[in-house]
C-alpha cells in the first residue's frame, strides 16, 4: 500500500498519542470524536473509534465501512465489530485483569452518558478524562494539511468570484448563499464548512446572520461569511461588499477601520506570540476609533478538520501561537439598525509572521465593479 501524505501524517499522529500515554502513565486512549478519529486515521466515514495502546493502535468500525477503511486507514489495525462498542472492547481487549485497573484516557468531549456506559460494560478499567490532547496535536498542521486548507480557500474564493458576476440586488440572501454553496461543490468542495452567513443592510449588524428571506437592496452593505471542506479540511472567509455607489458615510468609515484593524492583527501574529496579543492589536485599533463596544467577538480561531479549533485568538485566550497553526483574523464592527462589517482571512503561522492562505479582494466595491463590467 502506497501511503498518501495525509496517511503518513496520521502515523505520526498516532505516535504522538502513544508518547502521551507513556508520559502520563496511561495504558490506553479511547477516541470517539469523529474529527479526532479522522485526524488519527484519515477515515472519512461516519462511524468509527480508535483505541490506542503504547505499542499498538486499532481502528474500530462496522461492516458498512470495511472496504472504505481498508483504503483509508494506515495508522491503525482495522477491526470490524458489531453490537455495542463498549461490550466489544471489554471482550476483545480488556477481558483479562493485570491485577490492577487498566488506565484508559478518554476525550473531554465524551459525554457523561457514554462514560458511564463504558464504566458499566468494561471491567478492570479506570477511565481518565483528558483535556484537548488530540486537539492540541492537531492545532499544528503538517504541510499536507496546509495544502488541503489552501485548496479549500482557493475553491471558496473562486466560488465567490463566480457569484460576483451575477446581479445580487433583488435576490434573497438565501438565493445567494445557495448559489455560493453550489459553486463551491462544482469547484471540488465536499460540502460547506458551516451554514453560510449572508447578512445585508440592517442584518449586517448580526455577526451570525445566517442567510434569510430578506431581499438584497441597492446601496447597502452585505456581509458574506462562508467556507467549504476539501478532503476534510476547511476554509473560512468573510467579505463585506457594497451593492451600490450611494453608501452611508458611516458604513464606509467603519469598513476602513475594520480593514486597518485586520492589518494590525496580521502584523502582530507570529510564532511565540500570545494569541490574545493578536486580538489586542485589532481590538485596540477599533477602540481607538471609537467603535470598541460594537466589536464583541474574538479576533480569530484555529481552522483545520473543524471550522473552529485551537488556538483561540481572543482577549481571554491563554494560547500561544505556534509555527504551523492555521488561524483566522476577523475583526468586525456591528451597529444596530445601521449594519456591519467583517473581514476574515485564513493564515498559516510562521516563525516570522503569517502566510495568507485565502486570497480575495478586500475592496468594498469589488462586487459592483465586477458585476458592472
Amino acid at each position: 500500500m502506497i501511503l498518501t501524505d495525509l496517511q503518513k501524517h496520521s502515523l505520526k499522529s498516532v505516535k504522538g498519542i502513544q508518547k502521551y500515554l507513556r508520559k502520563n502513565s496511561l495504558d490506553a486512549f479511547f477516541v470517539a470524536d469523529l474529527s479526532n478519529v479522522r485526524y488519527l486515521t484519515t477515515f472519512s466515514g461516519t462511524s468509527g473509534f480508535c483505541l490506542i495502546f503504547a505499542d499498538a493502535a486499532y481502528f474500530l468500525t462496522d461492516f458498512r465501512y470495511k472496504t472504505q477503511a481498508s483504503k483509508e486507514v494506515a495508522s491503525c489495525e482495522t477491526v470490524i465489530y458489531s453490537g455495542n462498542v463498549f461490550e466489544y472492547l471489554s471482550k476483545k481487549f480488556f477481558k483479562k485483569s493485570s491485577g490492577r485497573p487498566i488506565s484508559v484516557g478518554v476525550e473531554d468531549s465524551l459525554s457523561v452518558g457514554s462514560l458511564d456506559e463504558a464504566s458499566a460494560k468494561i471491567f478492570h478499567c479506570k477511565f481518565a478524562k483528558t483535556s484537548q490532547v488530540i486537539e492540541k496535536l492537531a492545532a499544528v498542521k503538517s504541510n499536507a494539511e496546509v495544502e488541503r486548507i489552501k485548496s479549500a480557500c482557493s475553491i471558496s474564493g473562486s466560488a465567490l468570484d463566480v457569484l460576483a458576476r451575477e446581479n445580487w440586488v433583488g435576490k434573497r440572501e438565501v438565493d445567494l448563499s445557495a448559489a455560493l454553496e453550489f459553486n463551491q461543490k462544482i469547484l471540488g468542495a465536499s460540502k460547506e464548512s458551516f451554514d453560510t452567513i449572508a447578512a445585508s443592510g440592517w442584518r449586517g449588524a448580526m455577526p451570525h446572520g445566517v442567510a434569510s428571506e430578506k431581499v438584497v437592496e441597492e446601496n447597502e452593505f452585505i456581509t458574506i461569511d462562508f467556507g467549504c471542506f476539501y478532503e476534510g479540511y476547511a476554509s473560512d472567509i468573510t467579505r463585506t461588499f457594497q451593492t451600490g455607489q450611494k453608501i452611508k458615510p458611516e458604513l464606509s468609515k467603519i469598513y476602513r477601520i475594520v480593514l486597518d484593524a485586520q492589518r494590525k492583527g496580521i502584523e502582530a501574529a507570529h510564532a511565540g506570540v500570545k494569541a490574545k496579543k493578536v486580538d489586542k492589536a485589532a481590538r485596540d485599533y477599533i477602540e481607538k476609533k471609537g467603535y470598541g463596544k460594537f466589536f464583541g467577538h474574538g479576533t480569530g480561531h484555529g481552522v483545520g478538520l473543524r471550522i473552529h479549533e485551537l488556538p483561540r485568538v481572543s482577549r481571554i485566550s491563554d494560547d500561544v501561537l505556534e509555527e504551523g497553526n492555521v488561524i483566522t483574523i476577523e475583526p468586525g464592527i456591528y451597529i444596530p439598525r445601521l449594519g456591519g462589517v467583517r473581514i476574515e482571512d485564513d493564515f498559516l503561522v510562521t516563525k516570522d509572521g503569517v502566510e495568507q492562505l485565502s486570497h480575495f479582494s478586500r475592496e468594498m466595491d469589488y462586487y459592483i465593479s465586477t458585476y458592472g463590467k
